[in-house]
């Protein structure tokens, strides 16, 4: 039986550049003046480009899209930030900044390919590099942006083509339906909080952080956000069966 960790393992995972590591913060600052505990995790290569990350809470699983491939760190302890092993999921994604979800109902890992204009998924336990499904291709000009609701079955994608906007359709992609479309320059990230259905994003081009219901309604700026060297950001909690 592998070891998933702690209850008590909780805590975020950011993914830097230059040097590539990942910085987990062991206790979540309240403030600016808070103390906190960090820790860092080299990448083998320094020059490699963290551009998202996904977590399986279940399983002690960090997902890391680094360079054009995802990587899966099993066992990953945010106390010691290390993985007692590191496997290849996927390679093939285009050299872009596409950002990977995952499914923790169903298990899927899915991604967008800004270059290959699709966003796809495969089982995330399955290490064959064939065996995926490109689940949209039709009328998408740059995927970039990727969050999902497993509860709901629903993605929710930004499309950072000639004209940027955010679309929600289910998790087979079926049912696609814009959602905002005025006032958009380049979503980058997209958060979903599943208890109230809420929608998170930034707009790189805007340097904001916006939110709106699920079906795009009461949107409103967060606030602006000046640009700061990290990729992505996920919390982090090993969830134990008794």
């Amino acid at each position: 039986m592998p070891l998933c960790g702690s209850q008590n393992d909780k805590g975020l995972v950011i993914g830097l550049w230059n040097p590539s590591q990942f910085y987990t913060f062991t206790e979540i600052p309240e403030n600016s003046t808070s103390s906190f505990q960090y820790s860092t995790h080299p990448l083998q290569s320094s020059s490699a480009k963290i551009k998202s990350l996904a977590s399986d809470p279940k399983k002690a699983v960090v997902f890391a899209f680094i360079d054009n491939s995802i990587y899966m760190y099993n066992n990953f302890s945010i106390w010691q930030n290390r993985s007692k092993s590191i496997s290849l999921l996927y390679k093939g994604i285009s050299l872009t900044y596409g950002k990977i979800a995952f499914d923790y109902v169903s298990n899927n890992i899915y991604w967008c390919d800004p270059l290959l204009q699709w966003i796809a998924m495969k089982p995330a336990y399955n290490l064959n590099n064939t065996f995926y499904k490109i689940i949209l291709r039709k009328d998408l000009n740059y995927p970039e942006g990727l969050a999902l609701d497993p509860v709901d079955r629903l993605m929710f994608f930004s499309d950072n083509g000639p004209h940027p906007r955010i679309e929600k359709a289910f998790l087979d992609g079926q049912d696609r339906e814009v959602i905002v479309f005025v006032g958009l320059v380049r979503v980058t990230s997209l958060s979903v909080d599943v208890s109230n259905e809420k929608l998170y994003w930034t707009d790189t081009g805007k340097h904001t952080l916006e939110c709106s219901n699920y079906d795009g309604s009461s949107r409103r700026v967060i606030r602006l956000v000046n640009y700061v060297p990290y990729t992505d950001l996920i919390y982090y909690q090993v969830k134990t069966t008794s």
